[in-house]
């Protein structure tokens, strides 16, 4: 007696069709992985500085709350004025009695340096009892530096980042027994920054005001 037998599978139409859409699903899962790594590296970059920008205002406050006498100043010229008000580049000649308020801020905006100077609050920094310390930006090397007396100056964020501005406000400098002022020194920092890698040009702002944490007297 004659058996027949048969043999099923898939037929070229089948196995083209599968292929076709074992393909997009593919495409598709590769894509979405992409886009995340992409992103993923996108936030790192933005967490990162965020990050370094936080922690050089969460440097700035530190000091600038505990600090004294404060003089804020723009200008062209880091050398220019009366040596006893050189804050850039002669910090250490900067008499510690000479207060300043600018309360526009960075004015007129077209200034290379623009900053403040205080008195380190205590000695724990500096070790030295009325030492001047002076935050500023540099326009020209979009950069923000911290600079004690004597020393030279150093900048407070990475090679990464690229500082495009930065305005110190501040009010109140003068003491309070002076009759002329009534409210306790206040300094607002205000930064904006790029990532110097990221081709988007992608901008970060970041802001924080300081009062004075000893009374004003």
């Amino acid at each position: 007696m004659h058996r027949s037998s048969t043999q099923s599978g898939f037929t070229l139409i089948e196995m083209i069709v599968s292929l076709a859409l074992f393909s997009v699903v593919v495409t598709i899962a590769v894509g979405a992985l992409l886009v995340l790594i992409a992103s993923n590296l996108q936030l790192q970059k933005e967490q990162s500085v965020m990050t370094n920008l936080s922690f050089a205002l969460d440097s700035m406050t530190r000091e600038i709350r505990t600090g004294t006498n404060y003089y804020c100043h723009t200008r062209n010229n880091s050398n220019a004025g009366p040596p006893n008000q050189r804050i850039f580049s002669d910090g250490q000649n900067l008499l510690s009695s000479i207060v300043r308020d600018c309360v526009n801020g960075k004015s007129p905006s077209t200034h290379r340096y623009h900053g403040v100077a205080f008195v380190e609050g205590g000695q724990s920094v500096t070790g030295v009892a009325d030492t001047k310390i002076v935050y500023f930006y540099d326009a020209d090397a979009q950069s923000l530096f911290r600079r004690v007396s004597g020393e030279d100056s150093q900048s407070i964020v990475s090679s990464g980042i690229v500082i495009t501005d930065a305005e110190f406000f501040v009010t109140g400098s003068e003491p309070l027994d002076t009759g002329s002022n009534t409210s306790q020194p206040t300094v607002t920092i205000y930064i904006e920054a790029q990532d110097s890698d990221d081709p988007t040009g992608k901008t970060y702002q970041i802001q924080t005001t300081v009062t004075q944490r000893t009374l004003d007297l």
